[in-house]
């Protein structure tokens, strides 16, 4: 990490070890950055960056909040670390729910000594039961009933972009067209950054949210 902004405030003990766990690439200079260049820089919508902000633990670090048409600053190596840890983060909770749901499954599933007396599935049990499901979910396909999920996450993600789009452009066509203050934009901003993230958590409850990969609906 390069620094090249001498008026950049010193990092605390926290921010330090943060950053020097994830570090700006190399070359890549430390600076104050607003939320569209935020959303370059770290290659995600100002919907998500808004959804950090109102994480209720841990929520995405800013050096000043947006007011008064002014927009949030951020300090790029701490949003860059703290976007690596939190991802750390959640791998790591992840896995250990997987592993969980493994071991849950391997106990009553009974392994290769399961018997029919012991109240488990005998492998026999467990391959007719897998043979059945396949048809099944095959026959279902056919009659258009599933719908691959990949599918129906892209379809979503293509509609979204639209709404972001014209949502993240609406606040400067009201300032615009109805002469609208720099706070009473900033009032707009928020307005259709809560209604982006009420729709993503409503489509996340049907599709999931976008960790597994091939499946069906």
């Amino acid at each position: 990490m390069t620094e090249i902004d001498n008026d950049l405030r010193p990092l605390t003990a926290e921010e330090g070890t943060l950053t020097e766990l994830h570090p700006l690439p190399e070359g890549v200079p430390d600076a104050l950055v607003n939320k569209s260049q935020l959303e370059i820089g770290l290659g995600v919508s100002q919907t998500t960056i808004s959804t950090w902000l109102r994480r209720p633990e841990n929520p995405l670090p800013f050096e000043s909040a947006g007011a008064n048409g002014r927009s949030y600053q951020f300090r790029l190596s701490i949003a860059y670390a703290w976007m690596r840890q939190m991802r750390a983060d959640e791998e790591s909770a992840r896995a250990q729910g997987d592993a969980a749901a493994q071991q849950l499954q391997l106990s009553l599933l009974g392994g290769e000594t399961a018997t029919a007396t012991n109240g488990k599935m005998t492998l026999s049990d467990q391959r007719k039961v897998m043979e059945l499901e396949l048809i099944r979910t095959s026959a279902a396909r056919e009659r258009g009933e599933l719908v691959r999920r990949d599918d129906v996450v892209t379809a979503f993600e293509n509609v979204f972009a639209s709404i972001r789009d014209a949502l993240d452009a609406l606040p400067d066509r009201l300032g615009r067209e109805l002469g609208l203050e720099g706070r009473d934009q900033e009032k707009c901003q928020i307005a259709c950054d809560d209604v982006l993230l009420n729709a993503h958590r409503a489509v996340s409850e049907v599709v999931g949210d976008g960790e597994s990969e091939g499946g069906i609906i």
